[in-house]
């Protein structure tokens, strides 16, 4: 019946379902767009082709389509059905799943880089699921870009929010029956040495496999490329190459995730923890470029704190010395100076330039002087005044005065009078 998938448009699946498009097609089943007529919803609908007796198998799995059903978190596809349609000729099974409109993180890689925030983000969401899930008990066994959906993001400093597709898929068919005895469930590129050694899967199996999605996602490169002997022989004698430039945070991170024995990967959880811490020193860094990079545009009435503070400081000793002329021809930081102080950089050091003179300063840097700097020069001109005023009058007032001089008169009324005039002096 895979050979129908083109006409199966307005079929009506489980007497519920209404198939109105194809979305896309796996090496188990179709996707399709298709129409909950129950709840007038609009659903992913995965179509299993199989043979009766996996059928039969799973019907009888009720207890663990429940269970993948109540796995509930923000980066996870919803499962909101599961059940078996058909006649007993010819019955298939069939998954009823949350609609995202949005495009692969397969695609996404495809189109070029993915900002460091975005792909922190979507780690410790991915990583949260992870936990979820594996709480349950379940494993994924097939986590990959191409099962990483990505919905719009509502907020402006993120580009998408990551949701896990297919989640518990494999765990589901491995269960029922529904592969060959031996075979590996999931994609080689992405497989985890256990499983590449035949071993059965578990925790440590998705968060080996989230590590080479997040590496691939923030280099635009598969780590494990090649055919499937390849790719699958390369990991049981390797780590995946991890670049230094990502950063001691990442790497660290992403080596633990990849480890060759997986009693040393992280859980899930703490993937999630270490993603979050990332996810804010990057967005830190993101804040504090901006900062440096954004030039603070000086109001021309109102000159900066340190610069007025060095004109008052300046005027009040150059007047008493040359009046108020020289206040304002004192030297006063440069321009350079006051934008880095105003950027708010905490390693700012005061730069070592000698000053520039406002009297050199460019039209485009003037400044009005503000009503508190000239309140500040008249209140020393004052001063200055009075100090004038004070002097003046203690140097008029302790002047002697000078002598008289007398007429020249003889004999002994020219004495009498001289000695008048001495006892009036003392």
């Amino acid at each position: 019946m895979q050979g129908d998938d083109r006409g199966l448009a307005d079929t009506l699946i489980g007497d519920r379902y209404r198939i109105e498009g194809l979305i896309g097609r796996g090496g188990m089943a179709s996707v399709y767009r298709a129409r909950d007529e129950s709840l007038g919803r609009m659903v992913a609908l995965k179509l299993f082709d199989r043979n009766a007796a996996d059928a039969d198998a799973l019907r009888r799995e009720t207890s663990e389509i429940r269970l993948l059903a109540s796995l509930n978190h923000h980066a996870l596809v919803t499962l909101f059905d599961a059940n078996v349609e058909g006649d007993q000729s010819h019955q298939r099974a069939y998954l009823a799943m949350e609609l995202v409109d949005g495009p692969t993180l397969q695609a996404r890689i495809e189109r070029g880089p993915v900002a460091e925030t975005d792909v922190a983000a979507m780690a410790a969401d991915l990583a949260e699921a992870l936990h979820v899930v594996h709480a349950q008990g379940v494993v994924h066994r097939d986590v990959k870009p191409a099962n990483i959906l990505l919905a719009p993001s509502p907020v402006s400093n993120r580009e998408f929010r990551a949701k896990l597709a297919d989640f518990g898929i494999a765990h589901l068919v491995d269960s029922t029956r529904l592969t060959t005895p031996g075979t590996i469930v999931g994609t080689a590129a992405y497989v985890s040495p256990e499983q590449a050694r035949g071993e059965g899967p578990g925790a440590p199996t998705d968060i080996y496999a989230l590590g080479l999605v997040l590496l691939e996602t923030l280099t635009g490169t598969r780590a494990f490329p090649g055919s499937m002997v390849e790719s699958l022989g390369a990991r049981l004698m390797r780590d995946p190459a991890i670049p230094t430039s990502l950063g001691k945070d990442w790497v660290a991170l992403l080596s633990r995730m990849t480890a060759l024995d997986q009693a040393t990967r992280p859980t899930a959880i703490e993937v999630a923890e270490a993603a979050h811490q990332i996810e804010r020193s990057a967005g830190a860094m993101l804040d504090s470029s901006d900062t440096r990079a954004f030039t603070v545009a000086q109001d021309a009435a109102e000159p900066t704190r340190q610069e007025a503070a060095t004109l008052m400081t300046a005027g009040s000793t150059e007047t008493l010395g040359s009046g108020a002329t020289e206040a304002l021809g004192s030297p006063a930081p440069s321009a350079n100076t006051a934008r880095i102080e105003a950027a708010g950089d905490p390693r700012t050091e005061v730069m070592g330039n000698e000053p520039e003179p406002l009297a050199r300063r460019p039209v485009n840097a003037r400044r009005t002087v503000s009503p508190r700097l000239v309140i500040a020069v008249i209140g020393a001109l004052a001063i200055v005044a009075l100090v004038i005023v004070v002097v003046v009058w203690t140097r008029t007032s302790t002047v002697t005065p000078p002598t008289a001089d007398l007429p020249a008169v003889g004999g002994q009324l020219g004495t009498h009078l001289r000695q008048l005039l001495e006892s009036v002096s003392r």
